[in-house]
């Protein structure tokens, strides 16, 4: 039996961010090993000040389904995706600039292959906003974003 075909599509998304490079065009290279999918799993390792810079928490949120004629459903997967990066706060633009940035880079990666590896119908970037609760260096872009995909009612896992 495959894995849940939600569960691949959500695989695929952090594999597209964990592939960010300065070398491939992107502002920040992202390591692989730093694109968590649980938000409570290791984050304060990865939320230190000597954590790798950039990181990415992937967050699912409660899913929407609509079903349709011959047992299809489709399904909006919601996802917060968390990018955490470093800013100069000496330096008066820094902080727009990271979290600009950072949001670019979310973009681009979603953007390369939005069917989630044919699995997905579409992945969109909804909203995205600067917490500005963050003290010092440290700048989290909180990027709303959706996927949806179709699959037959009762048959979850991917063949």
């Amino acid at each position: 039996m495959g894995e849940p075909i939600d569960y691949l599509i959500v695989r695929n998304l952090q594999t597209a961010l964990g592939a960010m490079s300065v070398a491939t065009g992107y502002h920040y290279t992202v390591a692989g090993s730093a694109v968590k999918l649980d938000p409570n799993h290791d984050v304060k390792t990865f939320a230190a000040p000597d954590g790798p810079r950039p990181f990415v928490i992937l967050e699912l949120k409660p899913e929407d389904r609509e079903y349709q004629p011959a047992r299809q459903v489709r399904i909006i997967l919601p996802i917060t995706i968390h990018w955490v990066g470093e800013s100069f706060p000496h330096k008066d633009e820094s902080r727009l600039q990271t979290y600009l940035r950072g949001c670019a880079d979310v973009e681009r990666a979603i953007a390369a292959d939005p069917t989630r590896g044919g699995l997905a119908v579409d992945t969109r970037i909804l909203n995205r906003t600067c917490d500005d609760s963050t003290e010092g260096a440290q700048v989290w872009a909180i990027i709303n974003a959706e996927i949806g995909f179709y699959r037959t009612d009762g048959q979850p896992d991917a063949v």
